[in-house]
C-alpha cells in the first residue's frame, strides 16, 4: 500500500472516528475531478527539454461565506474569484519552472489564509487540503507523465504539500525525480528519515530537494514555516555560508544555524506588509521567495534536466 493511499484512509478515520468520540469532517466545497482540464492549468515548455513540472499553489484564499451562509475554510476551485486568486501564482511560477519543462499545476481545495494563524488549526486543515494534492499527482502520473523525468515545486502551503508528496513516491517515481523545490517552507529532521528527501548541495545534483527561506536577520525567521533543517543557497547553489551577489548590490548568505538565507543590501519597509505581519515580520521575505531568485530558478531547472539526462 502507498503512503498516499495509507494518507487518505487516516482521512477516513479522522472523520469518522469512533462511538466515544467523533470529528466532524470541516464543510468543503465539491471535490475537484482531476480528469476535468478546467481542474488545472496547464502549459507546454518553451523550450522542452524532455521533462515535467508538478507545481503546487500557494496560499491564495481567505476564509469566505458560501451561498448557503457557511463559513469556509478551504477553497473552492469552481468558484471564479478564487481562481482569479491562484492565476497569477500559477503564471509566476510557470515562467520559471515552466520555460524548459511542461508545466502541470492542479487547483485544489487548499486552506485558506485565515487557517495559518494557529498552526495547530493550519495541522488540523491541512490533511484535507493534501488529499487533493495526492489525488491530483496520481491523475498527472497515470495520464500525462508517459514515463518522463519530472521536477515537483511548491511555493509556501504548495511547499508543504511538496514534502508530504516526495514522502509518498515510490522507488520508479523517485528514480524520475530530477529535483524538488521546497520554496518558503520547511524540511524537518523527521522528514529526511523518510529517505525521499535528500538535500541538494549544489546546482546540478538530482534527486534531491531544494530548500531555503529568506529574512534580513533571525530575528524574523517564522519557526512554524522556516525553521528548517536544510537550506542552499539559490545564487550560487552552495550549502556554505559564504556570501553571494545578487542584482550587483544584495548579498545572500546561507545561515548555518538556523538554516534560512540572509540577505543584505534591501530596504526592509519596502516589502514589509503590515496588513500580513502577524504572518510576516518586518524583515521576513516570505512573499518575495520566487520574485528574487526567479532567474537562478529557472536556469537550474534547465541545468538539472541537463544533468539528469547525462546520468539516465
Amino acid at each position: 500500500m502507498k503512503t498516499k493511499d495509507l494518507f487518505c484512509i487516516i482521512i477516513v478515520l479522522m472523520v469518522s472516528g469512533s462511538c466515544r468520540e467523533t470529528q466532524a469532517e470541516p464543510d468543503m466545497p465539491e471535490a475537484p475531478d482531476y480528469s476535468d482540464t478546467s481542474a488545472w492549468y496547464i502549459a507546454g515548455a518553451e523550450e522542452d527539454c524532455g521533462a515535467d513540472v508538478f507545481y503546487i499553489l500557494p496560499t491564495c484564499v481567505w476564509d469566505w461565506t458560501d451561498s448557503t451562509g457557511r463559513v469556509l475554510h478551504f477553497a473552492d476551485i469552481r468558484n471564479p474569484g478564487h481562481i482569479a486568486a491562484m492565476y497569477p501564482s500559477n503564471e509566476l511560477a510557470d515562467s520559471i519552472f515552466g520555460k524548459y519543462a511542461d508545466f502541470y499545476s492542479p487547483y485544489y481545495r487548499q486552506i485558506t489564509l485565515d487557517s495559518w494563524s494557529s498552526e495547530e488549526i493550519a495541522e488540523e486543515r491541512f490533511p484535507y487540503a493534501m488529499a487533493d494534492v495526492y489525488e491530483a499527482f496520481d491523475y498527472y502520473m497515470e495520464h500525462w507523465n508517459s514515463g518522463r523525468p519530472f521536477f515537483i515545486a511548491g511555493f509556501s502551503q504548495g511547499a508543504k504539500c511538496v514534502v508530504e508528496l516526495l514522502k509518498s513516491l515510490d522507488s520508479d517515481e523517485i528514480s524520475r525525480l530530477v529535483a524538488a523545490y521546497v520554496i518558503g517552507y520547511k524540511v524537518t529532521d523527521e522528514d529526511l528519515e523518510n529517505g525521499n528527501i535528500v538535500p541538494a548541495r549544489c546546482a546540478d545534483d538530482t534527486g534531491v530537494t531544494v530548500c531555503y527561506n529568506s529574512v534580513s536577520s533571525t530575528d524574523a525567521v517564522k519557526p512554524e514555516i522556516s525553521s528548517s533543517a536544510i537550506c542552499i543557497n539559490p545564487v550560487n547553489w552552495s550549502c556554505d555560508p559564504g556570501p553571494a551577489v545578487m542584482q550587483d548590490s544584495v548579498t545572500v548568505s546561507a545561515d548555518p544555524e538556523c538554516h534560512v538565507l540572509l540577505l543584505e543590501g534591501l530596504d526592509d519597509d519596502r516589502y514589509y506588509r503590515p496588513s500580513l505581519s502577524a504572518f510576516f515580520p518586518k524583515g521576513n521575505y516570505h512573499l518575495q521567495e520566487l520574485v528574487f531568485y526567479q532567474d537562478y530558478l529557472r536556469e537550474n531547472v534547465r541545468t538539472r534536466i541537463r544533468a539528469y539526462s547525462g546520468g539516465h
